[in-house]
């Protein structure tokens, strides 16, 4: 019975400190995603201008042709970039991105992974994985992109890749965060675009601006999917960590009331013992 009550002690003391350890990485998780939602907020007017100016190109029959390279639909095959938390712990947000890759990429697709788990998965799973970058624990900066952005532009620019996509999990809420897959290029015209009809005046050409126009179009885009995975990731991990927070107390809680009883049986049974040694006395 001492054993025993010494081997829930140990538990219970086990089950506490997993609580108080994933209490700290909820809180850390929280943090990040308050600056990650001060940072996409920041964003969002400069990603909303580059992207309304190139809907309305595409909108525009004219100007479209300065764009036909990057609009045009083609056959051949994919280039798609993955992105990944570096660590886990996130809740099934890891295998959910690569229920997604699975549906979206082929084997003969050309596959970017960034982050550790994009990279150990596209290994693991035989992807034709051509270049790998690490996903970090802090808030993405902007120029971590142009290495990749360079990648992209000259596979495209040389006709080896049909499309340039990218799967990643969009943040949609503190509870929601979905696995999408997004084509960058071509260029699709929006459905809910609404041209105001406004006229331009394009100095050189419309053509040479729209062209100088369009690796910015990129650049917002593809940073806009990487702050949304960071995104998600806290977010996963917030979620997760309270889930194993408060899993722990419960069976801490379970844990200290099997101890009470038993203690307390111990208890009764030594002071009956006790009262039996002095009757027979």
């Amino acid at each position: 019975m001492a054993q025993n009550l010494q081997q829930l002690k140990k538990r219970i003391k086990t089950s506490q400190s997993i609580s108080q350890i994933a209490k700290a990485m909820e809180m850390i998780a929280a943090s990040k995603i308050r600056k990650a939602q001060s940072a996409v907020e920041k964003h969002n007017p400069f990603s909303k201008k580059i992207t309304d100016m190139v809907q309305k190109v595409l909108a525009d029959n004219e100007l479209r042709a300065g764009i036909e390279m990057f609009s045009k639909k083609r056959e051949g095959k994919k280039l798609v970039f993955v992105i990944s938390p570096d660590k886990g712990l996130a809740g099934g947000l890891v295998v959910n991105l690569f229920k997604k890759l699975a549906s979206y990429v082929s084997t003969d697709d050309y596959v970017v992974a960034i982050g550790k788990k994009a990279i150990n998965n596209a290994v693991k799973y035989n992807y034709n994985v051509i270049a790998s970058f690490n996903a970090g624990t802090s808030f993405p900066q902007f120029e971590d992109i142009f290495p990749m952005i360079e990648l992209a532009r000259n596979f495209y620019m040389a006709k080896e890749v049909s499309t340039v996509s990218v799967v990643y999990t969009a943040f949609k809420n503190m509870l929601i965060q979905e696995a999408v897959a997004e084509e960058v290029f071509p260029v699709k015209p929006d459905a809910n675009f609404s041209n105001t009809g406004t006229e331009y005046v394009f100095e050189p050409s419309a053509e040479e601006v729209v062209q100088e126009l369009m690796p910015y179009y990129f650049e917002v885009r593809f940073y806009s999917a990487l702050m949304n995975a960071y995104a998600s990731e806290q977010a996963a991990r917030m979620t997760a960590m309270k889930n194993a927070k408060e899993n722990a107390n419960e069976i801490a809680d379970s844990l200290t009331n099997i101890y009470n009883r038993s203690r307390q049986e111990k208890i009764t049974n030594e002071l009956l013992d006790l009262a039996n040694g002095q009757q027979g006395n």
